[in-house]
């Protein structure tokens, strides 16, 4: 089976919008759900790191079949949506959701589900524990859920103690990756990269436990994910800003816990009741651990059910771009949860 997908030119499902959100513009596609169906409301997909909102081209044609309209947006530094160089807290948890919340009201959109991957999956968890009242039902691909700290650890010690399999993240802040990658060239190889291409004798040029090997980039041979009208895409949206913003979401990791310390444990004087009522996700969620995943581990998730009470866990046998490599059964997967968990409730609360 061939999984059907938009394409990023002349796709008559698709539209690209924008909107001005909280002084900033941000871009995104649009594809209403077949009319064929029942209306089951409004998704918002939330790509991660490199990627942008066509990441979700299998995806959204089978969320559209399924009666649901459908939002990818392009995250803060990505593609259409602006690019702050220097403030990093446009890169922040607390940030996307509010805005992803003030799209919403101007949409007239009351409540909506979201869907995630990679850094996107990250940020869904957080858009749920902001503005419960918003989000009926979570899934992400790949990222397990983590909890908010009341304590910073910087990214150094989390490696050392319970996560090399970060340690690229160490490389991605140094700002060596933005200075050495400029050109179309450049931005092609860099994606090619991290993408699963190799050089001609089988090597790849990223290690999770180390970061990006620029010298063997730049002898990176073609990914086999993307075709070669969607690369030239993709290397066009990447060209707009650079890799600095996509890059700035690793720097935020201060920023985001200032907010969260704030937000969720109230300067320290929230009682333990109160913080476990604040952190817990309760509406339905799906995880989607992608077991060949050689950064986000399956030990990763083993805590997930303590502050996801509706919690749903599947797996996928593939790497990390499960959304390309294994479309299908990652539709499948989607599919049988929004049908036996998200659509039921909902269509039993539209009759009340």
């Amino acid at each position: 089976m061939v999984t059907d997908k938009i394409r990023p030119y002349n796709d008559a499902r698709i539209s690209y919008r924008s909107a001005h959100l909280n002084g900033v513009t941000y871009g995104y596609i649009y594809s209403p759900r077949s009319t064929l169906g029942p209306n089951r409301g409004t998704i918002f997909l939330i790509h991660g790191f490199p990627d942008i909102s066509l990441g979700w081209r299998y995806q959204i044609p089978f969320l559209t079949s399924l009666g649901l309209d459908v939002i990818a947006l392009d995250c803060i530094g990505y593609g259409r949506t602006d690019s702050p160089r220097f403030n990093l807290s446009y890169y922040t948890y607390k940030r996307i959701a509010t805005d992803i919340r003030t799209l919403c009201a101007q949409l007239s959109l009351s409540q909506i589900i979201l869907g995630g991957h990679d850094w996107g999956g990250a940020i869904v968890y957080r858009v749920a524990q902001y503005y419960p009242a918003l989000v009926t039902a979570v899934f992400s691909i790949c990222t397990p859920f983590f909890l908010p700290s009341a304590k910073y650890e910087p990214l150094a010690q989390l490696m050392d103690k319970r996560l090399p399999n970060f340690a690229y993240q160490l490389h991605y802040v140094s700002g060596e990756i933005e200075e050495a990658v400029h050109s179309m060239m450049e931005i092609r190889q860099f994606l090619d990269n991290i993408y699963g291409g190799r050089t001609s004798d089988g090597r790849d040029g990223f290690d999770a436990e180390k970061g990006i090997d620029l010298g063997v980039q730049r002898e990176i041979g073609k990914n086999q994910l993307l075709n070669e009208e969607e690369m030239k895409y993709y290397v066009a949206e990447f060209a707009r800003h650079g890799l600095n913003g996509p890059l700035n979401w690793y720097r935020s990791r201060e920023e985001n816990y200032v907010n969260e310390w704030r937000d969720f444990f109230l300067d320290g004087n929230a009682s333990e009741v109160e913080v476990k009522k604040r952190v817990t996700i309760r509406c339905e969620v799906l995880f989607v651990l992608a077991t060949n995943d050689n950064t986000l581990k399956s030990f990763m998730a083993e805590r997930m059910a303590e502050r996801i009470p509706k919690l749903t866990r599947r797996e996928v046998a593939t790497g990390h771009w499960a959304l390309w490599q294994k479309p299908d059964d990652v539709n499948r997967l989607i599919g049988d949860w929004l049908k036996e968990k998200v659509f039921p409730q909902s269509e039993r609360e539209s009759k009340l």
